[in-house]
């Protein structure tokens, strides 16, 4: 019988390293690829192939000019079009919500009315909420809903899903939405709702959501935390 073949130093160190960081709390800071070689006796491109491989697989995290972290446990999220709540709960977690604002605003900027689908200076709610499962805060939400489509929300219960609320309530049930994705790093506000490091790389999403008659139900942007999600998502020829 032929001998295994001999791993490469990289993947044994990187092995040796997922044992010992994944033993670390979330967010723990690792020591620095300098001082990781010393201590392991092996040279800087070794390490940064390891930490590299690490990060690659979701355990490490880095933020510009602060450090490496730990990223602990991540929430899988499909490209598919559920609600936060549903998505939560498909995973077997409890969702929630902290809510900062809802209000009842005017809106007179131009593009926003637009994805509305209202006039300048009409009326539309405000609800921010920062939303968690289990407790770990995950996502910030800030959306606009036209007054005139969901009238009265404010008194209902907001802590849950607003999707639910509009099928429920108004008998206006979201059936598409469209989205964007763009890579950010988390300002003090954002990171301090979210009990994050600043500068953590996340993920924002712009989502307008519309009824079976195509009417704007909301519009949303979304930030979530990239040390807590990644995405699975299949392509075909």
């Amino acid at each position: 019988m032929a001998a295994a073949p001999k791993k490469h130093k990289h993947v044994v160190l990187r092995e040796k390293l997922q044992t010992k960081f994944s033993k670390l709390k979330p967010h723990s800071k690792i020591p620095s690829a300098r001082e990781l070689a010393v201590t392991y006796d092996v040279s800087i491109m070794t390490i940064r192939q390891a930490l590299a491989g690490l990060q690659s697989d979701g355990l490490l995290y880095t933020i510009p000019g602060s450090g490496t972290y730990v990223a602990g446990e991540k929430l899988s999220k499909k490209l598919v079009f559920v609600s936060f709540s549903e998505e939560i709960k498909e995973k077997g977690m409890k969702p929630s919500s902290q809510i900062l604002k809802a209000e009842k605003v005017q809106v007179n900027d131009k593009k926003l009315a637009e994805i509305l689908q209202i006039s300048v200076g009409d009326s539309a709610y405000r609800i921010k909420r920062v939303r968690l499962a289990d407790g770990t805060p995950l996502s910030l939400e800030d959306t606009h809903i036209p007054c005139d489509n969901a009238p009265g929300l404010l008194d209902q219960n907001l802590k849950g899903s607003l999707y639910e609320i509009f099928k429920e309530v108004y008998e206006r049930p979201v059936i598409k939405a469209d989205s964007t994705i763009s890579p950010i790093l988390l300002d003090k506000d954002q990171a301090t709702a979210l009990k994050a490091p600043i500068n953590t790389p996340s993920l924002m999403f712009t989502l307008t959501a519309f009824d079976m008659r195509g009417r704007t139900m909301e519009h949303c942007i979304s930030v979530k935390r990239g040390d807590k999600y990644d995405f699975r998502f299949s392509i075909e020829a």
